[in-house]
């Protein structure tokens, strides 16, 4: 009830954000056709729109394509990872299950000729150019966010990360750079064990996926819940120029190339910087504040 009075409110207070204005924004953030992008968004920030995610997802399809590729995160996650992968009644299905992250992923998959991954806790879609190739493999391995998955395929198509109205904190790709480190990464973030969970692929067949879920417990100090490391993190992608930020409607928008960012992450991680830590950590090993790295990191950066 709170929230159509909100709505209401909203559509009587502001004029509608257009489709328009959107490519518009988009076009600001270099944003052209043929490029392949990971969007992650807050439909609320935007401000009000006529047709509510469809406005958005048009834009953007409309700037993308024919020749780019447009993927959102469709997660069906049940809470956490470790919980989806336990529940005993639990099976996937790509062409039924729901998404739990909100309403443009749940919108995004009624749309015609998307491609969704055969995943049971990151299940990501697609629609354009390379959506296929970079959903087909994500059930191979137990590594969720690696070398398999729909992050690693945007990096190969040099892909950038969008965020609508999101800080740097709801990025998944962070896990990408732990499952590629491997036991390189400074911290054990996954659990022991590895879990077969039931998935259906497209053609009703029941297989098996395996999954090694993030660690719920490592999870309490990440950076969506550390707004130490939130700050630093997006203090050191400026700082480096990494991060660029514009405008979606009424949104404070950023976008970074997946690469990029990438290789940053891990060029942290080396010298000891992940999104776990808190201040006195950082601060006892000469980390933290930033001066304190700046050479170190232009060293660093600058050492592929």
């Amino acid at each position: 009830m709170k929230k159509k009075r909100r709505n209401k409110l909203l559509i009587k207070n502001t004029a509608p954000t257009t489709i328009e204005e959107i490519e518009a924004g988009l076009r600001l953030l270099g944003v052209k056709q043929g490029d392949c992008i990971l969007l992650h968004s807050s439909l609320k920030s935007v401000g009000y729109l006529t047709r509510g995610p469809n406005d958005l997802l048009d834009a953007f399809i409309k700037t993308l394509l024919p020749t780019g590729t447009l993927v959102i995160p469709t997660y069906p996650l049940l809470g956490t990872m470790l919980k989806t992968c336990t529940d005993p009644n639990y099976i996937f299905d790509p062409n039924s299950s729901s998404s739990t992250v909100g309403a443009v992923p749940s919108s995004f998959l009624n749309y015609k000729g998307i491609q969704r991954s055969l995943h049971p806790t990151h299940s990501m879609s697609a629609i354009g150019k390379d959506a296929e190739n970079i959903t087909k493999e994500h059930h191979i391995g137990n590594k969720t966010y690696g070398a398999n998955s729909p992050w690693s395929k945007i990096i190969e198509h040099n892909g950038k990360i969008i965020g609508v109205g999101i800080s740097l904190a709801w990025h998944t790709i962070y896990h990408y750079v732990e499952d590629i480190m491997g036991e390189e990464f400074p911290i054990k973030v996954n659990v022991s064990e590895n879990y077969n969970v039931k998935c259906k692929t497209k053609t009703g067949q029941l297989i098996d996926v395996v999954v090694n879920p993030l660690d719920p417990e490592i999870a309490k100090t990440r950076i969506e819940k550390n707004p130490f490391i939130l700050k630093y993190l997006t203090e050191i992608c400026e700082h480096t120029d990494v991060i660029k930020y514009g405008e979606i409607g009424a949104a404070k928008t950023w976008i970074v190339d997946a690469g990029e960012f990438c290789n940053l992450l891990i060029k942290l991680a080396s010298i000891g910087i992940t999104i776990y830590n808190n201040e006195s950590e950082l601060t006892a090993k000469n980390l933290y504040p930033l001066k304190l790295i700046r050479n170190k990191l232009a060293e660093t950066v600058g050492s592929d």
